[in-house]
């Protein structure tokens, strides 16, 4: 994949080239095991920035890792994503340990995330947003790389900590629908803390996890079918409502994984 960096700090240059072509190697393989489950159109190249270049020059989002059109941005540097990791940690121990630890892998599985939105699994495009049904390929573009690059130990170790961050902030931020991503972040357009805009991520990788290990049966590519027989249903429904019908699923188990 072809690269670019763009730097504010122009002394930041050659450790963020060095930084961005490790993760682009990483990412290499990764793209060879998604290509395997489904076809993706390659992104024209990713761009690697420093903080400042990402969230204020290309973007007014908080979060250097993101799509536009076709091509990715992205700050490869792991100690920026600790201290963007580590603002949302709040009072959670755990959170704070592991985000302490985190390593290119990490970043890795962040550059994976941008590149999985170009797998042709999804029903719109970059220019057609789908905002009610965004929360299932928010989850399953964290799903796969954490599946695909991670240890079962670390995949585990992730998915306590944003259970535990999850719990911590459903107070603060609430409880609403999926259907609504984004709402306590900069999506809702109120807050601009981490922990806001991270809490929709959390929640819908969770959901998409509990999705392919108990209603699945730990297949992804069932899930996958079932929502490619969501996008040809010719009942114009919602993605949640559909999950609820297929799987049978109880008002308990609907509030459980915030689908209604």
């Amino acid at each position: 994949m072809k690269y670019a960096i763009s730097v504010t700090d122009t002394t930041m240059t050659g450790h963020i080239e060095k930084s961005g072509l490790e993760v682009l190697k990483r990412l290499d393989s990764y793209a060879k095991s998604l290509a395997a489950i489904k076809d993706y159109e390659e992104p024209r190249g990713i761009v690697f920035h420093d903080l400042k270049s990402a969230t204020e020059l290309y973007s007014d989002i908080p979060l250097p890792a993101y799509t536009s059109r076709d091509l990715i941005h992205l700050t490869p540097l792991v100690d920026i994503w600790k201290d963007l990791f580590r603002q949302s940690a709040g009072e959670s121990e755990k959170a704070h340990t592991y985000y302490d630890k985190l390593d290119i892998d990490d970043i890795v599985e962040i550059a994976a995330h941008e590149l999985t939105h170009h797998a042709e699994f999804f029903h719109d495009d970059f220019d057609e947003i789908d905002e009610k049904n965004m929360w299932f390929e928010e989850g399953l573009c964290f799903y796969l790389p954490r599946k695909i690059i991670f240890s079962e130990e670390k995949r585990e170790a992730v998915m306590e900590v944003e259970c535990d961050l999850i719990q911590q902030y459903k107070d603060e931020y609430g409880e609403y629908s999926l259907t609504k991503f984004g709402q306590a972040g900069y999506r809702g357009g109120e807050r601009f803390e981490y922990s806001a805009a991270f809490y929709d991520y959390w929640r819908s990788t969770k959901v998409v996890t509990t999705l392919v290990e108990k209603y699945y049966n730990g297949d992804v590519n069932a899930l996958v079918e079932a929502y490619q027989k969501w996008m040809n249903e010719e009942d114009d429904i919602g993605l949640h409502t559909f999950f609820v019908r297929e799987q049978e699923m109880s008002r308990q188990e609907t509030n459980q994984l915030w689908l209604f």
